[in-house]
């Protein structure tokens, strides 16, 4: 290459020396490429950010002049070339391909194997257990490793073949395996995950340019299902099957008639469930039928059915005189208790199943304390738990008594997708105690349910006025509204409370009184805004300077802003870069799906990661990121977990974050922007959860108007869940049994499953 001269055609086959630069979300990288017979490394840059040190590839494009970097090659297409002398294949094998591999050990494998090692190793890995000091696991990561990235090279072709950027490979990839070419250009809609990252349209138009007819029989299936997947993200179990269709119809601008013959056809299949509506069918009505994804209708009927199982139980109460053991905790701990607190005891004691609920300051702690005490006095097993780490932590540290999520307390199992606690090998102790339960949606309470043997009492303690779950259901209200559990209400504010302003605005929000800013020295502000973007203004100087200064707190500790929606002027996702810029300027910063990560900024991880043990709300730091290596760096209260750039999907930015993520959370300080830009989300639960989050200090940034909006609007926006009606169905003995789907049309193969296996 020479620096004079214009732009001109080259090909380079070399070794990938180092990268300088890449960005896993665009695939864009800067590589310093090793050339035979060259003096110089050359510089490529092009969608390269998901390769590896070591690899050998063979590169065609132009040679430019970059007026700031000098000669570069701008890499218009490229392919991986195996590496075929010993020396080139030692190098690959410890370029960080599999961790715990270095040059030591890929001399070794190389010097057994020689040239073929890299066909051993895909092809006969167990070989490579010869080799002293390579485990068993070592052997299969690195066996998957090669393979992964053979595979990568040929998504890359395929995709680049069909307009998608090269940043999709490596999470096709990582989501689907070695297979991930051949399933791709199968059935291009299993794109349509969120753990890849994009949406329905997209994976439709690869559809489409591979050959898949609009009217095809799997272009339709796959948007009925993705319909009813959406529909799940909005908290419902199912849709009435005529709302199915017109959904879907709009979403492919496809007739109905074709998608309603595909619902029999899936319904067939067990791929989706089709039944009448849960509830008593009178001979004047006219119920059309409903329509599951299979996994929420056996969540659902299940549920149904360990619930009613538990509720029908014949055992003895935990204790003999429930009287006398509040008495002896009253006693022993110098607290007493009010009437209603003393019936949720009694209760807990004494029914198989109890509900709890109330809102802040109504003593839901101190019910859980007397539980402990009075059962620990009786030598008898308490289990406490909650949805999430969030909320066990804070339960642990309020009882003094060990607590746990409820994915550890049932023993998930990483890989199965199953919950090792179930019917055969139930959960043991006397009593069970989960709090925060409006947070459980349909699935996670029905992994609950079957796993509470008939020897163990079980007491729902949460809000009912808090928001609903963020997964689908809502289930403590619809336990409540059953009428089938003893429940609860708690609406006494107790002690140092009663001279909270945040309990007594929260408390009357729930009455429909738009709240006004507390007293000189109180712990609730409400500040007028004009405007969205005056409301941001004045957010960012109460976080970075009004609250540090008049009471203390740390802003980057202490303080936390919860939104109705991360869009907008004064949503998480525009406040979330303004706090970034304004408290963590000047970090090494990536970017990822639009957002911005830094060291030292606070993120939420938005998906159980089970490997990791991180789990859906829990918040943590970024301590370092490591641009050569694409690596990130977060501390969690437990201990620090490594992100590859590609996996940084799973985590947000966390100055600003949604009042719905912030659920089973409190923080010391809450800053709430209420404006009418988020009109659609400005729900009375929304107001009360988010005001409910603050401990020591809320404040309220926004319009009266907005306030009014959410403290009048009390349509929360039902949800189909059939999990109340089901419960009612067993007590009355009528109706639609949870069991009962709609047989197939006639003509229509049987799929040989009956009604009786939705019987869970």
């Amino acid at each position: 290459m020479t620096k004079d001269g214009p732009e001109r055609d080259v090909t380079l086959t070399g070794t990938i020396e180092r990268f300088t630069f890449r960005n896993p979300d665009s695939g864009w990288a800067v590589v310093k490429l090793r050339v035979e017979d060259a003096d110089e490394l050359a510089t490529v840059v092009g969608s390269m950010a998901q390769l590896k040190e070591g690899q050998i590839l063979r590169i065609s494009g132009k040679e430019v002049a970059h007026p700031q970097f000098g000669l570069q090659v701008k890499a218009e297409s490229f392919e991986a070339v195996a590496p075929s002398t010993e020396e080139g294949i030692a190098a690959y094998l410890a370029s960080g391909l599999v961790r715990g591999i270095g040059p030591a050990t890929a001399e070794k494998i190389v010097r057994m194997f020689g040239a073929d090692t890299l066909r051993i190793i895909e092809e006969e890995p167990e070989r490579l257990r010869r080799v002293k000091g390579l485990g068993e696991k070592r052997v299969e990561e690195l066996s998957q490793a090669v393979k992964a990235q053979k595979d990568l090279q040929n998504v890359l072709v395929f995709l680049r073949a069909h307009g998608l950027g090269a940043g999709l490979a490596a999470r096709i990839v990582r989501r689907f395996g070695a297979s991930a070419s051949a399933l791709v250009q199968a059935n291009p809609y299993r794109l349509a995950d969120e753990g890849i990252g994009i949406g329905f349209r997209t994976a439709d138009r690869l559809a489409g340019q591979i050959g898949i007819a609009p009217e095809a029989p799997e272009r339709l299936d796959a948007a009925l299902e993705f319909t009813l997947g959406q529909a799940a993200k909005d908290g419902h179990c199912y849709l009435p099957e005529d709302e199915l269709v017109a959904r879907t119809s709009e979403l492919l601008a496809a007739p109905e008639p074709a998608l309603r013959a595909r619902v029999l056809e899936l319904a067939s299949a067990n791929r989706i469930v089709r039944q009448l509506p849960p509830g008593p069918l009178l001979l004047h009505d006219d119920p059309k039928p409903v329509c599951y994804p299979m996994a929420l209708a056996l969540a659902e009927t299940g549920a149904a059915h360990a619930l009613d199982k538990l509720l029908r139980r014949e055992r003895p109460p935990l204790v003999r005189d429930a009287d006398a053991a509040i008495a002896w905790f009253e006693r022993t701990s110098g607290m007493a208790l009010h009437a209603a607190q003393h019936d949720a005891v009694a209760r807990a004691l004494t029914a198989p199943v109890t509900v709890i609920t109330g809102g802040p300051g109504v003593g839901k702690t101190t019910i859980v304390r007397a539980l402990v005490a009075i059962l620990a006095q009786k030598q008898q097993k308490v289990l406490l738990a909650a949805p999430t780490g969030r909320a066990a932590k804070r339960l642990e540290e309020s009882t003094g008594h060990a607590a746990s999520t409820l994915h550890r307390l049932l023993e998930y199992t990483p890989g199965t997708g199953r919950f090792a606690r179930q019917e055969d090998n139930p959960l043991e102790g006397a009593l069970l105690v989960v709090d925060e339960t409006s947070m459980l949606d349909v699935q996670l309470a029905h992994a609950l349910l079957r796993a509470v043997p008939p020897t163990m009492a079980l007491a729902l303690v949460g809000d009912r006025n808090q928001l609903p779950s963020v997964g689908p259901g809502n289930v403590l209200a619809e336990v409540i509204a059953s009428g089938r559990v003893p429940t609860t209400a708690l609406t006494q504010i107790f002690r140092q409370q009663t001279g909270s302003d945040i309990v007594r605005v929260a408390h009357g929000i729930l009455d429909g009184v738009a709240p006004e800013s507390g007293s000189e020295g109180g712990d609730f502000f409400f500040i007028e805004a004009r405007d969205a973007d005056h409301s941001r203004r004045v957010i960012l100087e109460v976080v970075a300077q009004r609250i540090p200064k008049r009471f203390g707190l740390d802003p980057h500790h202490d303080v936390q802003v919860l939104c109705p929606m991360y869009r907008g002027d004064v949503g998480a996702d525009r406040l979330n870069r303004d706090l970034q810029d304004l408290l963590n300027p000047g970090q090494v910063e990536v970017e990822r799906n639009g957002k911005r990560y830094r060291a030292g900024d606070r993120v939420l991880q938005i998906r159980n990661d089970y490997d990791r043990e991180v789990w859906n709300g829990d918040v943590g730091r970024i301590t370092h990121l490591d641009t050569g290596a694409a690596r990130a760096f977060v501390r969690f209260p437990e201990r620090e977990q490594e992100y590859r750039f590609e996996e940084l999907s799973d985590l947000v930015p966390a100055y600003a974050i949604s009042v719905h993520r912030s659920q089973g959370s409190e923080y010391p300080a809450v800053v709430l922007p209420v404006a009418t830009e988020h009109f659609l989300m400005l729900k009375r639960s929304l107001l009360y959860t988010g005001i409910t989050r603050g401990k020591k200090l809320v404040v309220v940034v926004g319009s009266r108007k907005a306030l009014a909006m959410a403290v009048k609007n009390v349509d929360e926006g039902r949800r189909n869940s059939g999990l109340c009606e089901r419960l009612r169905d067993f007590l009355r003995g009528d109706g639609v049994r949870p069991e009962r789907a709609l047989p197939p049309r006639p003509g229509t193969p049987s799929s040989g499953r009956s009604r009786r296996d939705f019987d869970v």
